[in-house]
């Protein structure tokens, strides 16, 4: 019943731990989910907070310099007034930075074509500006000046302004397109800052900010930018319009929105804000940010692994122990009926014992009770067995040092009388005394258990060798071999049914060996027989 009841407490564990498991789960993919939406926010208000910052600066900026960009502008047409396309410009470069040491401003000269032929930038020699086309002309049909919001150079990461004009050169008025270009320097800042948290999170994939005025879009910065083109042309302008466009449609009356997306197997989520420009009331700002989500997904999907894993885990435990627990149970139910039959057998054991006395004394032994008086000895060694593995664990058995010779001698005697009957003979070889210290009933259940077997399981006219040689206790005997020598020795286990018996004997020897050191060697064949060694420790 001890073993039924842990077993029983482990299964109660065990659904214990399932039920934690499940609740640990949810737990923990709910504080990963919360820690990664508090992440996300935290570097998206960071990243907020220094973008509208930069905004306004830039826009600041831009209006404060309007009228000397424009000035400049005039400046640099004056200058050029009948030059050629590949006039120098490095002078007039020079006169119109003189009064600033940063050298804010860069000219750029581009043919007919709007391709850039002449330049103090560069970068920017010849590169074709004809996607810009219909702004220019719309700037020459009104006869004015173009000055452009500023405009990311992304090759750089910085920010101009250009001016825009014709040159008419031999009756042409459109020989030539002039720009100056004015860069902006407050926001040098802000760009380093911006620069340092997209390399703190690799998980940026892109970082772009829209102006509307009106909610109409007004232009692009890309913070991090990818792979699509540097330089900007038709299909890049065309492409930030209708991204922007879309951008405002999905915010709607939403100041804020997430949204979540798959592309070529990897998960984004987009994160838009839109706030007005602290610059012109008129102009809101949309910060848009991509993020590569596959840490998360993939911290998601280990927690899942490691879920499923502990599942399995805790379901097998429980079909292992319900096993476990259905063998205990049928032991336990074994146990109830051997103390039942114990019982039940024990009032006529009495009976048949004390009337085959009274028998022999009135008619004399014979033949009958002889027969009587052995199954007696069998039903009576069953019962001790029987009575010590109930009463074991209640009882403690006192130690003493006995002789095992002695003992072996008056078990054998008493066996003698039931191998007659059965037509078998008990030979003991009796070399030498040995002093052992065990408990008189533990040694007189280990000899008996032993001979019992040997006279059940021998064959019909064998003989039975007993022997004790040194510090050895053997029992020999022939039949048939047991197949399987250490499962022979747990509980309730016997190989031939065909004899009587509740497979007790051996678990009793084996208890009795374990507790006092004994060592067990059992060797069993069809040619040698059957021998059951025991190896005592010599009392000091």
């Amino acid at each position: 019943m001890k073993s039924f009841n842990i077993s029983t407490f482990i299964f109660v564990l065990l659904l214990l731990f399932l039920a934690a498991d499940f609740a640990g789960y949810r737990f923990l993919r709910e504080y990963i989910r919360q820690n990664h939406e508090k992440d996300t926010q935290i570097l998206f208000y960071q990243i907020k907070t220094v973008t509208d910052e930069m905004v306004a600066k830039l826009m600041r900026e831009h209006d404060t310099q309007r009228e000397n960009a424009l000035a400049v502008h005039r400046k640099v047409a004056s200058l050029l007034k009948n030059a050629d396309l590949n006039i120098s410009l490095e002078k007039i470069h020079k006169e119109i930075n003189a009064d600033d040491t940063r050298h804010p401003y860069d000219i750029y000269l581009a043919d007919k074509k709007l391709v850039i032929r002449n330049t103090t930038f560069p970068a920017d020699k010849g590169f074709d500006l004809s996607f810009a086309k219909e702004i220019f002309d719309a700037h020459f049909k009104k006869q004015t000046i173009g000055y452009s919001a500023p405009i990311q150079e992304k090759a750089t990461n910085s920010f101009f302004s250009y001016t825009d004009s014709y040159l008419e050169r031999d009756g042409d008025p459109k020989a030539m397109l002039l720009q100056t270009s004015y860069r902006y320097h407050d926001v040098s800042e802000a760009l380093e800052e911006l620069k340092t948290i997209i390399q703190k999170n690799p998980s940026i994939s892109l970082l772009k900010i829209y102006a509307f005025i009106d909610h109409e879009f007004t232009y692009e910065i890309v913070l991090k930018h990818d792979d699509r083109h540097v330089k900007p042309n038709i299909q890049t302008l065309e492409r930030a319009h209708r991204e922007g466009e879309e951008t405002i449609k999905e915010l709607g009356h939403h100041t804020l929105l997430t949204k979540e997306y798959t592309a070529n197997g990897i998960p984004y989520r987009m994160l838009l804000m839109a706030t007005r420009s602290s610059h012109d009331s008129k102009m809101l700002i949309v910060n848009a940010v991509t993020l590569d989500d596959t840490a998360y997904h993939n911290e998601l999907r280990n927690l899942n692994i490691a879920m499923a894993l502990l599942t399995l885990f805790g379901v097998l435990g429980i079909i292992i122990v319900y096993k476990v627990r259905s063998k205990e149970v049928k032991l336990s139910e074994q146990d109830a009926f051997v103390q039942s039959a114990m019982h039940e057998i024990k009032t006529p054991l009495s009976v048949i014992s004390l009337n085959n006395e009274l028998r022999t004394i009135e008619k004399g032994e014979d033949e009958y009770s002889q027969e009587i008086d052995s199954a007696i000895r069998t039903l009576q060694t069953s019962y001790d067995a029987m009575n010590f593995i109930m009463t074991r664990s209640e009882l403690t058995y006192p130690v003493e040092r006995l002789s095992l010779s002695d003992v072996l001698k008056e078990r054998i005697t008493f066996f003698e009388r039931i191998a007659e009957t059965n037509d078998k003979q008990i030979v003991a070889q009796i070399e030498n005394d040995l002093s052992v210290k065990i408990s008189h009933v533990e040694m007189v259940r280990l000899i008996d258990n032993n001979l019992s077997n040997a006279l059940k399981y021998s064959a019909p006219g064998s003989t039975i060798t007993v022997t004790l040689k040194e510090n050895v206790l053997s029992f020999h005997n022939t039949g048939t071999p047991i197949e399987d020598t250490e499962k022979i020795f747990e509980k309730y286990v016997r190989e031939n049914r065909t004899v009587g018996g509740y497979g007790l004997g051996l678990d009793i020897v084996k208890q009795i060996a374990k507790r006092y050191g004994i060592t067990i060697e059992l060797h069993s064949d069809a040619k040698n027989g059957t021998r059951f060694s025991y190896i005592f420790k010599e009392a000091e």
